[in-house]
């Protein structure tokens, strides 16, 4: 019953080839993201230090602005020493905050109002001056001195200084840092800040009390001691980059210093690298995008060539199939057919019985072919299911009927629910077949004393889970003898089932025993119960033995077109006892020719035929005039099945048909409904005379009584009676003693504990499956119950998965085995030898 679900196969070193691949592009787009990153990090680096080299020559230029103001004065104080205060009191050059005069090589300061003597370390700060150069220096007492030569003739006879006690920040840096996190600053030699713009609340931070600005500096001057105007780096505070730099200024004694934080200096261009990355990204996922494409195109070009041949393949299997099912059909019909003129014809009671066992064998053959053709139908999408309202009783009154007429049917109980509505709309035909495969495998089906085939139903529930009053699940329940459900008729089972829209259920438990659930769901018409089934049955089967169709009808005169000869055989054979007058012809143009000059009471016509087909046949004969059979009935032939039949018959204008191998019983309905009344006589009618010879019944009729297990005979005293059900297995050996002491002898030479002990060491669970499968068909046969009920729940187990289950039963199935095996050695084996 189960499938065995095919393991998708993964080709290892495509995934292997595609990880590394992927792997590989991963790892080149963060090295591009890496060294993408380092480049801008250089790039930003040296826009920053030429940003301090314009900001250092914006200083340097406005440190030169306020000399040559210096120098205007001191060139008007050389040309007219005498106004000298004059010039010191000009108010465009100072301000608040400064403050400027002369200074004497003694030290003395004059300033417009006041005099007083330079500090020392202040004097020797402008001692430059007196060189005759111009100068800037930083005293921490005076603050910021510039201060410019005065001569007379060639020699400095003072210095002409500016101190500023604060200088304005705008006066020197051309930055804005007002709300951004930046600093520009101008400081001496030993680090000390001399002029710095406003930092912002930002320099606040807790971050910022761990930096070390000094280190920093110290860090920029020795990268200046090497060469260069500028000089920049990026350090990490806290969570951001920062770019400091240090630049030089015309006065050696002085350095430009800053800041700048890195999402102001490289505002875009960590997007660039951002965008950069991801369009690398893209153009990789477009790549494999591609590959997988490329890969899924061959893999579909690969499947479709291997599809095509599949499809032909099963296209030439299937017409193979359909014409082994026709090759079959044929061949049994005739054995049929003429096995019944045979029982119809001979007195011979030994042929009788000789034709009876070919019959059934050709019963047999004949449903062998139609379950082949019905699943090559399944296959093809060609079998139609028509849904109509019958009669479940009668379903199964039929099919009860001919699983217990048959001689190698089983002994077997059929329970139905009598509260189950019989009024149903469905397939019946289909519903037919299922039931009756099942019922006619019953021998393979049941086992010992679950002999008993349930029919019962449930309230079927709709999509919000209320239990629906217009539709039942029509469940069958038959015994899980533990084997699989092979064979054309079992195969044919589970594909109507599917058809249908019904399911397969094993291993499920109803009544205490495994049985297989089929469910099929059908619509109710009537809610009319079905009763006790037994009762009704016996019913039917009392009318229909007193009911009979024999007749005869001497005046009457039927027609019969077959292009196959042993059908027109087998029907002339069959009408022998009617004593009407029948007219075979195989030839659709003496059909014709018979069907203008003589009348018929009933024309069969079969609608296939080589040369003139039968419908054309019909339409000629329908289009005819002056002609003796306006209103004679044509009845089809056909070898299809009812559905396909009663279409064509319904399209093409037939009155009725009659489906081949023509049967005995269907054969005289037709002659029955179709022929004149006037025309037909009953036997029961006749005088009785010595020349009306009563006809032989075909099949026998079927016992009243559904067969049962008969008590097998009481087996011999050295037989294991007490580790095996003798019974079960005698009956399994069709109660031959020798065959089942044969059986537990090939039982104990197989060994299976020995093979299932390696299997289960190697853990191949599959292998233990078939195995653990084998030793309960093989158990069940020589009547081992109990060890067949382990080895079936171990083959559950493997087939869910549940090896740990296995694991833990194993030991325990071994050692039920090892019993039975000692007891048949010790009471069968070495009893035989002695």
């Amino acid at each position: 019953m189960e499938l065995t679900p095919r393991t998708a196969k993964i080709n290892i070193k495509m995934v292997v080839w595609l990880a590394s691949v992927v792997f590989v592009l991963c790892l080149v787009c963060v090295l591009l993201r890496v060294k993408l990153d380092a480049l801008l990090n250089v790039y930003v680096t040296k826009q920053v230090s030429q940003q301090a080299v314009l900001i250092a020559n914006l200083v340097n230029e406005k440190l030169q602005v306020h000399l040559n103001a210096l120098s205007m004065i001191s060139r008007k104080i050389e040309a007219d020493g005498s106004r000298v205060e004059d010039f010191l009191a000009l108010s465009d050059v100072k301000n608040e905050n400064s403050s400027y005069g002369l200074i004497t090589l003694d030290g003395t300061a004059y300033t417009g109002s006041s005099q007083f003597v330079f500090p020392d370390e202040s004097y020797r700060c402008v001692m430059e001056s007196f060189r005759g150069n111009k100068s800037v220096c930083y005293s921490e007492k005076m603050g910021i001195l510039l201060g410019v030569p005065v001569f007379n003739r060639h020699n400095v006879r003072f210095v002409l200084y500016m101190q500023y006690d604060e200088i304005p920040i705008n006066n020197f840096f051309d930055v804005d840092c007002f709300e951004k996190k930046c600093f520009a600053q101008v400081i001496d030699n030993d680090g000390r800040v001399l002029i710095q713009n406003n930092t912002g609340a930002w320099r606040q931070d807790s971050v910022w009390n761990d930096a070390d600005v000094a280190k920093i500096y110290s860090w920029l001057r020795q990268d200046m001691d090497r060469g260069g105007l500028a000089t920049a780096r990026s350090v990490q505070i806290g969570n951001e980059t920062y770019y400091f730099y240090m630049a030089k200024l015309l006065q050696d004694d002085f350095m430009l210093a800053g800041m700048v934080a890195g999402e102001d200096v490289s505002d875009g261009l960590d997007q660039l690298s951002f965008l950069v990355f991801w369009v690398v990204g893209f153009l990789m996922l477009l790549f494999l995008t591609g590959l997988g494409i490329r890969f899924f195109l061959v893999h579909k070009n690969r499947e479709l060539h291997l599809k095509s041949h599949l499809v032909s393949d099963e296209l030439d299997r299937l017409r193979m199939m359909e014409s082994v099912g026709q090759d079959i059909r044929n061949p049994a019909m005739n054995v049929l057919n003429m096995g019944a003129i045979v029982l119809r014809e001979s007195g011979d009671s030994s042929l009788k019985e000789y034709v009876s066992e070919m019959r059934a064998s050709g019963q047999e053959l004949l449903l062998l072919s139609n379950d082949i053709l019905d699943m090559n139908k399944i296959r093809t999408n060609s079998l139609e299911i028509t849904i109509k309202e019958y009669d479940l009783f009668a379903v199964l009154c039929d099919c009860y009927s001919a699983a217990r007429s048959r001689k190698k049917s089983a002994e077997f109980e059929l329970l139905v629910d009598s509260s189950i509505p019989v009024q149903l709309e469905g397939d019946e035909s289909r519903l037919w077949q299922v039931i009756s495969n099942i019922l006619f495998n019953a021998e393979r089906l049941v086992v010992n004393s679950a002999n008993i085939i349930q029919i019962g139903y449930r309230w079927a529930e709709d999509e919000n889970g209320v239990e629906s009053t217009q539709k039942i699940d029509l469940i069958i329940d038959v015994p899980d003898a533990g084997v699989s459900w092979t064979g054309a008729s079992l195969t044919l089972v589970k594909m109507l089932v599917g058809a249908l829209g019904g399911s397969i259920k094993s291993s499920h438990i109803a009544d205490g025993l495994p049985v297989v659930e089929i469910v099929i769901p059908q619509k109710v018409v009537k809610n009319e119960l079905m009763g006790d089934f037994k009762t009704r049955y016996n019913e039917f089967v009392h009318a229909s033995e007193n009911k009979s169709i024999h007749f005869y009808a001497p005046n009457a005169s039927i027609l019969a077109i077959d292009d196959v000869p042993m059908n027109l055989r087998v029907m002339s054979g069959l009408m022998k006892e009617t004593f009407a007058r029948f007219d075979p012809v195989s030839n659709g143009m003496e059909a014709i020719e018979k069907f203008r000059r003589n009348h018929y009471d009933l024309i069969f016509l079969d609608h296939t035929m080589p040369i003139v087909d039968g419908l054309d046949i019909l339409t000629i004969m329908k289009t005819l005039d002056d002609h003796p059979n306006q209103h004679t009935p044509i009845v089809m032939l056909t070898a299809d099945d009812g559905t396909t039949a009663k279409t064509i018959c319904e399209t093409a204008g037939f009155a009725d048909f009659l489906t081949k191998p023509v049967h005995e019983d269907a054969l005289f309905t037709i002659l029955l409904k179709f022929l004149p009344k006037e025309l037909i006589n009953h036997y029961d009618e006749l005088p009785k005379k010595e020349e009306i010879v009563e006809p032989a019944p075909v099949e026998e009729k079927p016992a009243k009584k559904v067969m049962l297990i008969q008590e097998p005979k009481k087996p011999s005293e050295n037989l294991p009676s007490d580790v095996l059900n003798v019974s079960v297995g005698l009956f399994c050996c069709e109660r031959n003693e020798a065959l089942y002491r044969k059986k537990m002898m090939v039982y104990v030479e197989k060994q299976y504990d020995a093979v299932l002990s390696k299997l289960f060491k190697d853990e191949d669970f599959e292998s233990y499956r078939l195995m653990v499968q084998m030793l309960k068909s093989a158990s069940l046969y020589i009547g081992a119950v109990e060890i067949a009920s382990i080895a079936k729940a171990m083959e559950f187990a493997c087939n869910e998965g549940d090896y740990d289950y296995v694991r833990v039963r194993h030991a325990d199935l071994m050692c039920e085995y090892k019993r039975i095996v000692k007891a048949i050695k010790e009471r069968v084996m070495d009893g035989r030898a002695n």
